[in-house]
């Protein structure tokens, strides 16, 4: 089973909506709650009104198009950001820590909130790094003594491949954050 990460453009209404009702991130992230499931004492007798939940507040999933992957590169490219394996510095370390946590835990913590300050100063951050530094940061020995979440490549033509494809991602995220902090919108940060 792999550990994947996406990030998530919201609106302002989607962040405020997000904010007041918490337990709906699952929702905008696309997930389904679960069944309600009934006590065997429920099944017997039957379920009363004053029994029912209250009613979740629905929020519509974000589309396709605000989303950003990165899939299993999030902690290579996390530790080639931040030089940590775990949280970090902010903002060097935004896609494992900072923002506000949002909901119940969906598989490896809460969901993220960085809203639109935060995303802005994540934008700047990410307008420094340059493919050098990259390069120079992906040490393969370091890389696996801090057990980073990825396979390094031992051949260097598979190498210079790995660092090329991580290169795209952090000017993904550098487009991505930049357009979000023009917008004036927030980001979800989840790792799942």
């Amino acid at each position: 089973m792999s550990i994947l990460c996406s990030l998530y453009r919201l609106t302002e209404q989607q962040s405020k909506n997000l904010l007041v009702f918490p337990e709906a991130v699952s929702d905008l992230l696309g997930y389904a709650p679960p069944p309600t499931k009934s006590s065997f004492l429920s099944r017997i007798f039957g379920k009363s009104r004053n029994d029912e939940p209250s009613p979740r507040r629905k929020l519509d999933p974000v589309v396709e198009s605000e989303t950003l992957e990165l899939n299993q590169a999030w902690h290579i490219l996390h530790y080639l950001l931040s030089g940590s394996d775990a949280e970090g510095e902010w903002p060097s370390a935004f896609i494992m820590s900072g923002g506000h946590k949002i909901g119940p835990d969906l598989g490896y913590g809460p969901a993220r909130l960085l809203n639109t300050e935060l995303s802005k100063e994540v934008a700047d951050f990410l307008s420094a790094p340059s493919r050098q530094a990259l390069n120079a940061a992906y040490v393969a020995q370091d890389i696996q003594a801090a057990k980073i979440y990825w396979q390094v490549a031992s051949e260097p033509n598979e190498r210079q491949r790995q660092i090329e494809e991580l290169w795209s991602m952090v000017q993904d995220m550098r487009t991505y954050f930049d357009r979000t902090a023009q917008a004036g919108s927030s980001i979800l940060v989840h790792i799942y």
